[in-house]
């Protein structure tokens, strides 16, 4: 069937189904989130329908994907278009391109009747345009992508006569016009279901991605989807980078992630407090000991500057350590949520503590030591702190020491 015949058999009624559970939007926000999506809301709607790329950039295990979601959610209470994509659910396959349009008419054009037949045209032009290896080299608008083919041909040349060469280039040029077309159909789909209004599409997880992934991926959006009113912001990290070390070694040196997108947003660490308060209300902890144990864990959080993702699994760890703990009181609680902490950011440290203590305690000392210092109360939490270590793993023993001692016994 002609491609550009598909726009006529979609109708862009509303589906007669009953409304999904409404969802509120920033309900379990505990880090303040909202009022950076209430920043941001006010620069990506005075886009003006232009086709855009945007990076979020914030801390690796700092709550992305929750802000991702919740932004989603709250976008769409506001009568925008908009849709959360995990790119991590197809790093597998070789080709990003036919399951994000997939996603695109089965996830966010949803709410709207698309004829499966539609569907299917859709995505049986992968077998014309996007089932070669080579992708991005079909792409008019890659000055890289085209010299690559014909530094490809130039090497075919010797073994083959000049017709074949360029009938196969002859080949590409029909190609390349095939996604000019299909470019085109694809935006007057999309237009009619916006309706005047921009597109919002998070893309998630693309920092976890193969790095050959990770530039297909990004390519396909900037030179196959660059179509109006498409509005795309992607998370990467900060501090790892991934996004941009896979640019690096796939592309070159000249090339980062500002060749891919237009601008960049913002999202920087927030007070873990009343997160990590939250994460506790569903640990059984000793009546006596509870408070002691948040305070302190809360403590060495903020001062060894624990990612969101540390914390869940810190919490979650004292939790199973207590669980069959019966005693209505802990000795020495900030003790234990040290050592919870150390053993999940320094394993080396934390069983060197058992072997050679002294040796392990200067590295504590000189790795985290500074931190603690520099935090309220810093110093005597210090002192305390030091005189648990020195009876919990020091071989002398006595009566008041056992309690103490305990606390080793008592992780795993």
């Amino acid at each position: 069937m002609c491609l550009k015949k598909l726009i006529s058999l979609t109708t862009f009624k509303r589906k007669k189904t009953a409304p999904p559970p409404k969802v509120m939007a920033w309900k379990s926000d505990y880090l303040n989130y909202q009022q950076f999506s209430s920043k941001f809301n006010t620069i990506i709607k005075t886009i003006d329908q232009s086709f855009t790329i945007i990076s979020l950039e914030g801390y690796d295990g700092w709550g992305k994907t929750f802000f991702l979601k919740e932004w989603t959610e709250e976008l769409k209470q506001q009568n925008e278009v908009a849709a959360y994509y995990s790119a991590w659910d197809i790093n597998a396959l070789d080709q990003p391109l036919p399951s994000f349009l997939n996603f695109l008419f089965e996830d966010l054009f949803a709410s709207y009747e698309v004829k499966r037949g539609v569907i299917q045209q859709f995505k049986n032009i992968n077998q014309e345009l996007f089932s070669l290896n080579t992708l991005g080299k079909l792409i008019s608008k890659s000055p890289l992508a085209m010299f690559s083919i014909l530094l490809e041909a130039t090497k075919e040349a010797d073994k083959k006569d000049i017709g074949a060469v360029l009938r196969e280039l002859s080949v590409l040029q029909r190609r390349q016009e095939s996604i000019r077309d299909f470019k085109a159909q694809l935006a007057k789909v999309v237009d009619r279901i916006r309706k005047d209004k921009n597109i919002y599409i998070m893309i998630d997880d693309l920092d976890i991605c193969r790095p050959k992934f990770v530039v297909d991926f990004l390519e396909s959006i900037k030179y196959m989807l660059d179509i109006e009113g498409f509005v795309f912001i992607i998370s990467v990290n900060k501090d790892k980078g991934n996004v941009h070390k896979a640019i690096n070694t796939i592309l070159g040196s000249n090339f980062d992630l500002k060749s891919f997108t237009d601008f960049s947003l913002h999202l920087p660490k927030q007070p873990i407090e009343k997160f990590t308060r939250e994460l506790f209300k569903s640990v059984k902890l000793p009546k006596k000991s509870k408070n002691l144990i948040v305070d302190s864990f809360i403590f060495y959080a903020e001062s060894l500057s624990l990612s969101l993702e540390a914390i869940k699994y810190c919490v979650k760890k004292i939790g199973l350590c207590l669980l069959n703990y019966t005693k209505g009181e802990l000795p020495a609680s900030n003790l234990f949520s040290f050592l919870v902490i150390l053993q999940s950011i320094n394993t080396d440290i934390y069983e060197e503590l058992g072997s050679s203590y002294q040796t392990a305690l200067e590295k504590i000392e000189s790795a985290y030591k500074p931190a603690v210092l520099n935090h309220i109360n810093g110093q005597e939490e210090w002192k305390e702190l030091k005189i648990f270590l020195d009876t919990a793993f020091q071989e002398q023993e006595s009566e008041a020491s056992k309690p103490v001692k305990q606390i080793r016994n008592i992780l795993f």
